[in-house]
């Protein structure tokens, strides 16, 4: 017996309802947000390929944009 295929996406919250990212210093992010940017990067795609290396990184710059760097 096979478990259900259950599909999670991230909630949809105005700039207001945003937690702002606890860096660890001055421009740079903890693993732990980088992971789940590139995890909700993944669940984009429908958690279609194994492209963790391209999703690392793409959240790695999405999040460094937010900095304006």
């Amino acid at each position: 017996m096979s478990k259900p295929r259950v599909q999670v996406r991230p909630k949809a919250i105005s700039p207001k309802q945003a937690e702002p990212f606890k860096k660890e210093s001055a421009g740079t992010f903890s693993d732990e947000e980088i992971r789940v940017r590139a995890y909700q990067i993944y669940e984009f795609r429908d958690r279609n390929g194994n492209q963790a290396d391209e999703d690392w990184s793409q959240a790695q710059t999405e999040l460094m944009e937010l900095l304006g760097g």
